[in-house]
């Protein structure tokens, strides 16, 4: 029996070898496969970064500027910043050229993001230049809270590397604005939109994330606000893990079904790397064991019955019974999604499974989560990594195949595969 079975509270310590030999190979990934392909990317004239790259990465396809990427990369680079600042990673010569980008970038997302508040909070799509554009004819520059929440999560983490109190407090309006138009129960949620009636853990999954970003920033300007944040970031992880909770299975729904529904595609399609996502970002905010020990059963259980027996790796989505997604579809582009690409094999949630398995080891002290993690970490580097310094292939086919296609935005983002190695490294340190 596990000790996440047995419900003890044990935490886990790293073996020194172990400890050794994995920071040796995120450290490594990060300096020599993952940041030699994205240096080449800012734009040094207008600041930014381009992320419409073909999967391959061997060709740009548009200069366009999705805020949603941008945020993220500027989180990145803060991050990375601070860890080379506290000795975790040693960027060195290159540490002026990334503090630039970043300074760059930051203004890019100061003179461009914010629309007027008559239009919404942050545009979803920007030119080379800065103007918004349409992502969808017809429906705004305003489309998704979700470019909000990582605008609010990059200019947190920049606020935090800088000390600026004054962009902190930036994002705190950003914040401010986006819950205005929350509380009114417009959600905007590009490139997933909510189907009506539906409600979905990702709206909670963002938001716990967003506010425990903000809060840690608030920690070192105002204690108050901090924990205010804190509180928030809480609440949304306390709905997940009883609103969302498939007691049954011991995994996440992705959506709750209005009456009726209950045996539709929406409703019986389970996100096995979001469940897996979502739990370490409810573990930054929760240590009630009894939560600990239900969060630890939801990454176990997503794990299993995410991997492909067939061919390993995890499936982009499953029915709650397992495979592929069954139930009613109205012909809906997120049930086109689902239905076209539940056996693709994407970079995130292996990029999440591997950060996530660490955490909870460290948390748990079961052993279970050190088997899977080189389980996933095996699989993941034999097929996503390019060529040495070309980042990875992010989208394949069930069999491993890669395929050039579109899953969300038609970018090339860097964020999960870059943030779970710099949080591994942290995790390991």
């Amino acid at each position: 029996m596990s000790k996440v079975e047995a419900g003890t509270s044990a935490h886990g310590c790293f073996d020194t070898t172990f400890r050794e030999k994995e920071m040796l190979f995120h450290t490594t990934e990060v300096l020599e496969q993952v940041l030699p392909f994205w240096a080449k990317s800012f734009d040094e004239t207008y600041g930014g970064v381009y992320t419409c790259w073909s999967n391959k990465g061997d060709s740009l396809i548009a200069q366009d500027k999705y805020v949603w990427s941008q945020g993220r990369m500027l989180w990145l680079l803060s991050c990375m910043l601070m860890m080379q600042e506290s000795g975790r990673l040693h960027l060195g010569p290159d540490t002026s050229f990334y503090r630039q980008q970043a300074d760059k970038l930051y203004l890019f997302l100061h003179s461009h993001a914010l629309l007027d508040e008559g239009e919404g909070v942050c545009a979803f799509l920007l030119d080379r230049y800065g103007k918004a554009k349409e992502q969808i004819p017809g429906k705004g520059f305003y489309t998704s809270f979700y470019a909000d929440c990582f605008v609010i999560m990059g200019y947190a983490k920049y606020a935090m590397a800088q000390n600026d109190r004054g962009i902190a407090l930036e994002a705190l309006l950003v914040l401010e604005r986006m819950q205005s138009f929350l509380d009114k129960k417009d959600i905007r949620a590009e490139p997933y939109p909510l189907p009506e009636g539906f409600s979905t853990q990702a709206v909670h999954m963002i938001l716990c994330n967003t506010f425990k970003e903000l809060s840690d920033c608030f920690a070192l300007f105002d204690a108050d606000k901090q924990q205010e944040l804190f509180l928030q970031a809480q609440k949304h992880a306390k709905i997940i893990l009883s609103d969302f909770y498939d007691g049954e299975r011991s995994l996440l729904k992705e959506m709750l079904a209005p009456k009726g529904s209950e045996n539709s595609l929406l409703a019986r399609h389970y996100n096995p790397g979001h469940a897996i996502e979502c739990m370490w970002f409810c573990l930054d905010c929760i240590d009630e064991p009894i939560l600990v020990k239900r969060m630890a059963a939801v990454v176990l259980a997503s794990l299993s019955i995410g991997w492909d027996e067939q061919f390993g790796g995890l499936l982009r989505y499953v029915d709650k019974d397992g495979l592929e997604p069954k139930g009613e579809a109205q012909g809906s582009r997120f049930e086109d999604l689902i239905q076209s690409t539940w056996d693709y094999k994407l970079w995130w949630p292996h990029a999440e499974a591997i950060y996530s398995c660490l955490r909870f080891f460290e948390a748990t002290g079961d052993e279970e989560f050190l088997h899977w993690y080189e389980k996933i970490k095996a699989y993941t580097f034999s097929l996503f990594p390019s060529e040495t310094g070309k980042e990875w292939i992010q989208i394949r086919k069930r069999s491993g195949e890669a395929l050039e296609s579109v899953v969300a935005l038609p970018v090339k983002d860097p964020y999960h595969i870059l943030r779970m190695h710099l949080l591994a490294i942290e995790v390991l340190s």
